[in-house]
């Protein structure tokens, strides 16, 4: 960790030069920093202003960072492997090639700044990641001393990183430097259960919650391995009507018993279509007078993926005629400080962004949005097919799916059969063998984009399944598997597919699989599937239409005036 300029602004000020921690010996043998699995990792490093001007002075090409404000730098693919590398490091030397204008978010490594588990408050951490301190063989600042005693604290003496990371610590919580987090608060990262948490940074929170207004709920609470902050931190000082909740597996029942109420066919309206994306966005919940609200956040801000959820039934209008004899639909007068509350929330953290907004708002609640004056416009509809259509595939409309599916199981041996935990690697490598297939077709950004960030979303699907109440089934062709789906119900008439995937040098394999699947939906009493949206993409719309759907679900965007 180097001296900075005094007078540069958005820089570190250490009064005292903190060497780097980890010793370069074993920095040049690691596998692990400036690589990541997915290119939107939100682990890559945070650049200010003035460190993206100073990274682009020393080589780093500007469209490298999407916002030349601040911003996450923008990964390149690994050229000798997997996965996707910072743009400022020489993977043939293993070294930084902007180390002495690194920034600061790389030269606290491998300490870490994060929220608390709760969102409380902000801690710092060391990374378990880290191949160094993992061995708990660490040596003293520099490279020689004594070895340390692995975190959370030891009851004897105080280690040499203990020391290391009070003496960060300090510096953080200098005025100076919180500035810097204050003008730049994506430099607080989320939390993360492999970060082992050493202290809280009472100053910076408090710095944090004056700067922004930060809206959650700060009181006394606990973090695992530190002492709470005390009654009179100035962080008890600062109440808010919100307190947000990261979003769980255990949340499932929860959400879902909402969610079954409410008499949609919206694939949004289910758990599951919103946890696979945990990786690529922070997801947490709060209650407020009844009704469940869901927040997610990535780099531009909070929004909500879906309106106020009732917690509990029976708060608003009947919907008759939904086969939802228990729900009622929320009335104007109930949602009216509920959304006020909640678009106050957003508008303050996103410091009146245009990211502010209310999503997948169905069209039986767009006309309380309207009367309480909230601006609506359309989003992309979900497709909604008639089951027993795509099970048959009978009739002219059909012909061409019909004979794709023939065609395929007369020139391959095909089975459809369930999705199993020993098939996980096999279908991931047939995800991103179909993701370099369809690169290859399209040279629509958006479509690429897309397809880089779905990886940490199947990853999710097959790791947790069951937990989250998918069905997934695969279709191995001559033994091997080729094609996988994963579905959810989204009621007891329709059910939704969520992840589909075939080989596309097999010609009818995804036409066989999603009939098989439609076969099998009807078999257990779906009257409906549906497929969701088509993200706006062109040739996605098309190969929905062709199938034909019964209706195109309106789902609409709710924002402030």
């Amino acid at each position: 960790m180097n001296q900075t300029d005094s007078k540069r602004p958005g820089t570190l000020i250490p009064v005292i030069p903190l060497p780097q921690y980890v010793p370069s010996r074993a920095c040049f043998q690691c596998d692990v920093c400036c690589r990541f699995p997915e290119p939107d990792s939100f682990l890559r490093p945070y650049f200010t202003r003035e460190e993206i001007q100073r990274a682009v002075a020393h080589g780093v090409g500007p469209s490298q960072f999407p916002d030349p404000a601040g911003c996450q730098v923008a990964l390149v693919p690994n050229p000798v492997g997997e996965g996707y590398l910072c743009p400022a490091f020489d993977h043939s030397a293993s070294r930084c090639r902007i180390y002495e204008a690194r920034p600061l978010d790389c030269q606290l490594y491998p300490l870490a700044v994060m929220w608390s588990a709760d969102r409380s408050q902000v801690v710092l951490g060391w990374d378990t990641k880290c191949p160094f301190l993992q061995t708990g063989e660490g040596r003293g600042v520099g490279g020689e001393g004594t070895e340390f005693s692995p975190l959370p604290r030891a009851s004897g003496p105080v280690s040499e990183l203990e020391a290391y990371a009070d003496r960060i610590a300090d510096l953080i919580e200098r005025d100076e430097t919180r500035d810097i987090f204050a003008g730049h608060p994506r430099l607080v990262g989320r939390f993360q259960e492999d970060v082992v948490v050493v202290k809280p940074l009472p100053k910076l929170t408090e710095r944090l919650v004056r700067r922004e207004g930060h809206p959650l709920h700060f009181s006394e609470r606990r973090v695992p391995g530190v002492k709470s902050v005390p009654p009179s931190s100035p962080i008890t000082h600062h109440p808010s009507p919100i307190t947000l909740h990261p979003l769980e597996l255990a949340d499932r029942p929860r959400f879902e018993q909402a969610m079954r109420s409410f008499p949609t066919p919206l694939a949004a309206y289910a758990f599951a279509p919103h946890f696979i994306w945990r990786s690529l966005l922070t997801y947490s919940w709060t209650e407020i007078a009844g009704q469940v609200c869901l927040f997610a956040e990535y780099g531009d801000g909070f929004y909500m993926p879906l309106p106020p959820l009732p917690a509990e039934l029976g708060t608003g209008r009947e919907a008759r005629g939904t086969g939802c004899d228990s729900f009622l639909w929320p009335s104007a007068s109930n949602l009216a400080p509920i959304l006020s509350a909640c678009f106050k929330f957003m508008r303050k953290r996103n410091r009146g962004s245009a990211v502010t907004r209310v999503e997948n708002v169905s069209e039986e609640l767009k006309p309380v949005f309207e009367s309480l004056g909230y601006p609506v416009k359309p989003k992309d509809p979900d497709y909604l097919y008639r089951t027993a259509d795509l099970a048959g595939l009978k009739g002219d409309r059909y012909k061409s799916q019909r004979a794709a599916c023939n065609r395929v199981v007369r020139t391959r041996r095909v089975r459809y059969g369930p999705y199993e935990e020993g098939l996980r690697e096999e279908c991931l490598a047939l995800f991103r063998q179909w993701t370099e297939q369809k690169r290859r077709a399209t040279h629509d950004p958006v479509a690429r984009q897309m397809l880089a960030d779905a990886e940490a979303a199947h990853r999710e699907a097959f790791a947790h399944h069951r937990a989250l109440g998918l069905v997934g089934r695969v279709a191995r062709v001559d033994g091997v598997v080729r094609a996988y789906t994963f579905g959810f119900e989204r009621s007891p008439s329709v059910f939704c597919v969520l992840l589909e995937v075939a080989d596309r040098t097999l010609p009818g394999l995804a036409q066989f699989l999603f009939r098989e699947s439609c076969r099998e939906t009807a078999a257990l009493g779906y009257e409906f599937v549906n497929t969701m949206d088509d993200s706006g993409l062109p040739s996605l719309a098309r190969s929905k239409r062709d199938y034909h759907p019964v209706r195109l679900v309106p789902s609409f965007i709710a924002t402030e005036s």
